[in-house]
C-alpha cells in the first residue's frame, strides 16, 4: 500500500462538499453552530451523518458504537460521542444550509453533464414514508398512522442513472398536485408525471408559458377529439389524436392524446403538448417514469432513510436532505471517473474500500 499517496476514498467522497464556498448566511449559521459545540463541529456532524446514511447505520446507538473503529475515528476526528449528543446535533442542523450544500453539489453535477433544456426530461413523483403516530404526532397522515411524503423532481439522463434535481418534504396527507407548480421552472424542458397531478388549468398554464409536459389521464377524463394524426403500424400505438380536455365549462388548449396498447392491462392514454416528436417517442418518455421508481427503491433499500435518527420534524427533514446529498456525492465520483457501472455498483465498492487509498478504488474499475 506504500505506493499509494492519495487520500482515503471516503475523504475523496466528502471532498466535493466545500463549506467555505457557501453563502455568507450559511457560513454565519455554521459559525453559530460551532460556537456552542464542544467536539461536534458542523463539519464533523455532517460527515458523521453522511457516513451513517451511506453505510445504512440503523440508529444513533449503532453510530456511537461504530466509533470504536480506528479508521472511522481518524476520518471523523472524534474518539467517542454519545447518541444523545448526536440526536441534539441532528436537530440543530439548519435545513437551509444543508439545502445549499445540496444545490452546490447539483451545480457541480450540471457542469459535468451540460445538457440543453430542450433535451432535458424531468420526472416528477412522490413517495411516502410511514411510521408510528405516537412517535411522530406532527406528521399527519391517517387516523392510525403518521408519515411524511418526499415530493421529488429527478432529471432522467440515460438508462443507467437519474439525479435528484429538486424536492420538498411534507406531511403524507398533502396531495401531490399541490406541489407540482414549484417544480415547473425550466422552459423548453419536458416534465413527465402521473395522473395524480392531473390539473387542466395547470396544463394550459404550462403550455402558454413554454413548458412541455407528458402525463397520463384518468379513465373518466372527458376528451373532445378535434383531429387525427397518422399512426405507424406494428408499434403498439392505437391512436394519435388532437384533443381538448374538460367539460363545456372549461376546455383546455389543443393537446395531443396518444393511446398505447398494453398486454393484459388497460390501454395507456398519454396527454402532451409535444407536437414535434413521434408517438413512439411520447410513449418512451412516459414509460421512463420507472426510473424515478428505481430511484425511490434505491434510497429506501440502500440508505438509512426509512429508519429515522430523530423523532423531531427538523431531524427527519435534515435526514432526508442528507440522504439526497449522499446520492449526489456517489454520483459525482461515478462521473469524475467516467464509470459505466450503475450508481449502486459504485456505492458497493465505495463501502468496501472507503478506508483504502482512492487510487486503489480507481484501479478496481480500470480495464486490464
Amino acid at each position: 500500500m506504500d505506493k499509494y499517496k492519495t487520500k482515503m476514498t471516503i475523504n475523496k467522497w466528502f471532498s466535493y462538499i466545500k463549506l467555505e464556498q457557501l453563502s455568507l448566511d450559511s457560513r454565519q449559521a455554521i459559525e453559530q453552530f460551532d460556537r456552542y459545540a464542544k467536539k461536534l463541529t458542523f463539519k464533523k456532524v455532517i460527515k458523521l451523518f453522511l457516513y451513517a446514511i451511506n453505510d445504512e447505520t440503523e440508529s444513533l446507538r449503532h453510530l456511537d458504537q461504530q466509533l470504536v473503529n480506528p479508521n472511522l475515528k481518524k476520518v471523523m476526528g472524534i474518539d467517542s460521542i454519545s447518541y444523545s449528543q448526536l440526536s441534539r446535533a441532528l436537530r440543530a442542523l439548519e435545513p437551509s444550509v444543508l439545502l445549499e450544500v445540496f444545490n452546490h453539489l447539483l451545480f457541480l453535477l450540471h457542469k459535468k453533464t451540460k445538457v440543453k433544456s430542450k433535451e432535458k426530461l424531468y420526472l416528477i413523483d412522490s413517495t411516502t414514508f410511514s411510521f408510528s403516530k405516537n412517535s411522530y404526532p406532527w406528521a399527519h397522515f391517517r387516523p392510525t398512522k403518521a408519515g411524511i411524503k418526499l415530493h421529488l423532481k429527478v432529471c432522467f439522463m440515460n438508462e443507467r442513472w437519474v439525479h435528484p434535481e429538486q424536492f420538498e418534504v411534507s406531511p403524507a396527507s398533502e396531495h401531490d398536485h399541490e406541489h407540482l407548480e414549484v417544480f415547473i421552472n425550466e422552459p423548453l424542458a419536458t416534465y413527465v408525471f402521473d395522473r395524480g397531478y392531473l390539473d387542466f388549468a395547470q396544463f394550459d398554464q404550462m403550455h402558454w408559458d413554454g413548458y412541455f409536459f407528458v402525463s397520463r389521464i384518468k379513465k373518466n377524463t372527458k376528451v373532445h377529439v378535434q383531429g387525427h394524426l397518422d399512426v405507424p403500424k406494428r408499434t403498439g400505438i392505437i391512436s394519435d389524436q388532437l384533443v381538448q380536455l374538460g367539460s363545456q365549462v372549461y376546455l383546455t388548449s389543443l393537446f395531443r392524446l396518444v393511446t398505447i396498447e398494453r398486454k393484459q392491462q388497460a390501454n395507456l392514454r398519454i396527454i402532451t403538448n409535444r407536437m414535434d416528436v413521434s408517438a413512439e417517442e411520447i410513449s418512451k418518455m412516459y414509460q421512463s417514469r420507472w426510473q424515478i421508481e428505481l430511484f425511490f427503491k434505491h434510497i429506501k433499500q440502500h440508505m438509512t432513510i426509512k429508519n429515522y435518527f430523530s423523532k423531531s420534524e427538523e431531524g427527519v427533514e435534515n435526514q432526508v436532505i442528507l440522504a439526497l446529498i449522499v446520492y449526489l456525492l456517489t454520483l459525482l465520483i461515478k462521473l469524475e471517473l467516467d464509470l459505466k457501472q450503475t450508481v449502486f455498483h459504485v456505492l458497493r465498492h465505495l463501502r468496501a474500500l472507503q478506508y483504502e487509498p482512492f487510487e486503489l478504488f480507481k484501479e478496481i474499475f480500470e480495464p486490464d
